[in-house]
Formats: structure tokens, sequence, C-alpha cells
């Protein structure tokens, strides 16, 4: 596989902590050399990376961006995880396991902020479709504060035989609806859960509400009827994590 780029100081300190990225370069802005990104230097020396200064105007062609605060980094390392890996994590979770699908999700911001949120209440790895939907690029990578390269990232060709399998491996899927009759809070997460997130426009396709064994809609007073996706998801994310917590 090419390298792929990566930017920004979160993501690429969060990318020498990983074990699952391995980085194969490092690209700093000549001047750049005190605070946290000393620190970066010196990491990276110690797990034997390169370190390469460059006028800032060549980081801004790398990353294709002018808002790489210094720092481009170059991996060889796949952006996607194998759905045996996700299980395996799911499988070996301590607790209650929770796995995050995203249906059609096209904005790179959120689906950096889902993942990042993810990421916070442990759950066990993403699953993305290959098409019509954001993949994970830079600007997702940045978005996510780093949390991307952290947790296992799926990308499956179909969500509706994707969410028959996690059921058979042991998971109730969970819909976040905002027709849903039942409320989030009124529902009980003592299990694993398939949470899925439709896209920001029309949500969860029909097919694969059909799939959800729950739906479930955040009760709201104001004149908005919904939120984004990534509020919506982070909302129900942290609602199931404050029920796993109480079941341990």
């Amino acid at each position: 596989m090419n390298d792929e780029i990566i930017y920004g100081i979160n993501p690429v300190l969060e990318a020498l902590k990983s074990e699952r990225r391995a980085l194969n370069k490092i690209i700093l802005a000549e001047g750049k050399e005190r605070g946290v990104i000393h620190m970066l230097r010196q990491l990276a020396r110690e797990k034997g990376i390169p370190v390469q200064l460059s006028p800032r105007d060549a980081l801004d062609r790398l990353a294709g961006s002018g808002h790489h605060q210094g720092v481009v980094a170059f991996t060889a390392a796949s952006s996607y995880s194998t759905w045996e890996d996700l299980m395996e994590r799911a499988r070996a979770a301590s607790g209650k396991a929770i796995v995050l699908i995203l249906d059609s999700i096209e904005d790179p911001q959120n689906l950096g902020s889902l993942i990042r949120t993810a990421e916070a209440c442990g759950v066990q790895g993403v699953i993305l479709p290959k098409d019509r939907a954001a993949g994970i690029t830079p600007t997702v990578v940045k978005a996510s504060a780093g949390a991307a390269v952290h947790l296992p990232i799926v990308r499956v060709t179909n969500l509706a035989n994707t969410l028959e399998e996690l059921k058979k491996e042991g998971f109730w899927i969970v819909g976040a609806d905002s027709k849903a009759e039942k409320s989030l809070y009124e529902m009980k997460f003592d299990m694993n859960v398939g949470l899925v997130i439709g896209s920001e426009g029309k949500g969860i396709r029909p097919l694969l509400i059909k799939k959800c064994d729950y739906t479930v809609s955040i009760p709201m007073r104001g004149k908005v009827s919904s939120l984004n996706a990534a509020m919506a998801g982070a909302v129900v994310l942290f609602e199931i994590l404050r029920q796993h917590l109480n079941l341990e």
C-alpha cells in the first residue's frame, strides 16, 4: 500500500503511541522545535522513526491544507482493520461490548467527531460502508484528535449483512431514529450493543431500520427536531456507557 499522510500535532502523537499504526517518516516545519514538538521529536527518535525539517509551504502542499500545525507524517499502515480484528477485540471486552455502525456519514468532521467520541466511550470498533460515505482521510484523523489510530475501523460492502453477522456474535442492534417511539432513557442497555447512527440528512436507511432490534429517539423540548449525527451519536453512546458502567 502506498504511504498515507496524517497531519497535526495530536494525530501524529497518537499515531506514535499507537500499536496499530506504524509511521515511516515525520516532517516538521523549520523553526518548530519547542514544547510539544520537542517531545514529539524525542518520541520519534526513541522509536527509530526518521524526522526531517522542511519549509512550511512544503508541508502545506503535502497536507493539502495549512492546518497541519507544522507536523506531517507518513504511514504505510492501512487505515482499516479486518472484521476478525474487530470481533477479537469485542470478544475480549471486559464487560458488555459496543460497536458503532455509521450509515452513510458523508461529512468528514462528523465522522471524526463520532470516532473521537467512540474511543472516549470505550467502543470496541467502528463499522463504515464502502459506498456513499466518508472514509478515513487525514481530515478525519485530525477531526478525531488522533482517536482514529486507536480504534479498529472496518469498511464493509453491505451493512445489512453486517448487522446480521453482529447478531450472530451476540449483539443487539439499536438504531438512533428521531421518529422512534421509545426514548433513549427508557432503553435498558444490559447487552452487547451494535449502535447504528444514520446520515446527516436522511437518518438510517429503511432497510437497516428493519434490521434493528430496537430504535430509540433522543427526547428534546426545543423547536429543532433533530441533532446532527455527531451530537446524536455522542448522546446515545454516553448513555450506553453510563449503563454499562453501572453493570460492572
